[in-house]
């Protein structure tokens, strides 16, 4: 009688864990347990993936669509916080925006390249709330919105390895703001210190590409390529260890 009784106590047991384990494994995706991801690794896939597939306002041209893994690199810095990076640390600063056609394209193989070397973080800044603007009127130049103190600060630190921000009307006159201006994508890798180097755009297009249009293979192996050199210029390893977050 005892042996029955075990034996049912037995099966029980297993009949609840089976229906436990049935419950978990079979239960829809939103029920399961998040995974984990940081926050600003999601909010990164979100902002950019949004505009797949939509209209650009300003010209009318559709977005090229970007796929972005949940487990990016990305930390979200500001102009202060930048700053204190390239001058603290040993790191990557990508300058972007979800909205740049170049900066689509080129964001996929940044973060192919960090995986394969083991990078853990790449600094992340968006400058449309704190860079300054400008616009031709009446055939002067006149500064619509002024930029942050960081913001300036930033493109003094930087002015070496940055371009001269000329407008041009639309009949060709140019106009010379007595700037400098980071222009997307940037990709700056700094150590002790100091920039080392720097990556402006993506790659020379074919004669039927536009900035919309995907890059070719060929062309993603070239700015792949391009990223690998910008890295060796920090990572001598070749590889990031633990010490490089």
């Amino acid at each position: 009688m005892k042996d029955k009784k075990l034996i049912i106590m037995s099966l029980s047991a297993i009949l609840i864990l089976i229906i436990a384990c049935s419950a978990y494994f079979f239960k829809k995706p939103e029920e399961k347990e998040p995974e984990n991801y940081s926050k600003e690794a999601l909010q990164f896939k979100e902002e950019y993936e949004s505009l797949n597939d939509t209209i650009r306002e300003s010209d009318g041209a559709k977005y090229n669509n970007v796929t972005i893994s949940k487990d990016n690199p990305i930390k979200y810095v500001n102009c202060k916080e930048a700053l204190e990076v390239l001058k603290d640390e040993t790191a990557i600063l990508y300058v972007g925006a979800n909205w740049c056609p170049w900066c689509r394209n080129a964001v996929p193989v940044l973060f192919d390249v960090a995986k394969e070397r083991n990078i853990k973080t790449i600094y992340y800044l968006n400058l449309d709330n704190e860079k300054d603007e400008f616009k031709i009127e009446n055939g002067k130049l006149v500064k619509t919105k002024e930029g942050t103190e960081d913001y300036y600060a930033l493109l003094e630190f930087l002015k070496d390895d940055l371009k001269d921000y000329i407008l041009t009307d639309s009949n060709g006159k140019k106009y010379d703001t007595k700037e400098k201006r980071i222009y997307m994508p940037f990709v700056i890798a700094a150590k002790n210190g100091k920039v080392e180097g720097t990556h402006n755009g993506t790659t020379s297009l074919n004669e039927d590409q536009t900035k919309y249009s995907s890059l070719t293979k060929e062309q993603e192996q070239e700015l792949k390529t391009k990223y690998n050199d910008l890295f060796n210029t920090i990572y001598t390893s070749g590889t990031c260890d633990e010490g490089c977050d």
